[in-house]
Order: structure tokens, then C-alpha cells, then sequence
């Protein structure tokens, strides 16, 4: 499918129009990753602020399996 470029301006507002205050994108989540695993392996709420860490990893596929790979690591070395 090709989009002339009146449809690439729409998708484009569209995209930036449907990010909120809420949204982290790779390099913020991949910062927060490390925290994040441990409270969810700790079993301990997830505090408001990595909240946005779950929705990233729920909605892209790279980050999803780098936390997939630090879970299985953290897995493999904590008792």
C-alpha cells in the first residue's frame, strides 16, 4: 500500500496526537526494566510510576523480549 504524503501528514499527527503524558518510549523503559522486574518478582505492587513500564513492554515486541530475557536471567540466578 503506498500513502501519498496527505495521508503520511494524518498518520503522523494521528501517532503524536494519541501519545499522552503517560507513555515512555524504549530508552525510558529500558531504563526503568531493571526496577520493574524486581518489584514484579518480589511480588510487591508496582509502583504509579513503572506503570508505564508495563504498558511499553505490553505494546512492543523489542522491549517485551528484552524484559522476557532479564526475567529468565533473574529467574536463573535469584534463590
Amino acid at each position: 500500500m503506498k500513502f501519498d504524503s496527505n495521508q503520511i501528514q494524518k498518520l503522523i499527527h494521528l501517532t503524536f496526537a494519541a501519545r499522552d503524558d503517560d507513555t515512555i518510549g524504549c530508552d525510558g523503559c529500558s531504563e526503568l526494566m531493571v526496577e520493574f522486574a524486581q518489584a514484579e518478582l518480589d511480588g510487591r505492587e508496582i509502583p504509579d510510576g513503572l506503570k508505564v513500564v508495563r504498558a511499553h513492554i505490553d505494546q512492543c515486541r523489542c522491549c517485551k523480549a528484552e524484559y522476557r530475557a532479564l526475567i529468565d536471567g533473574l529467574e536463573e540466578i535469584l534463590p
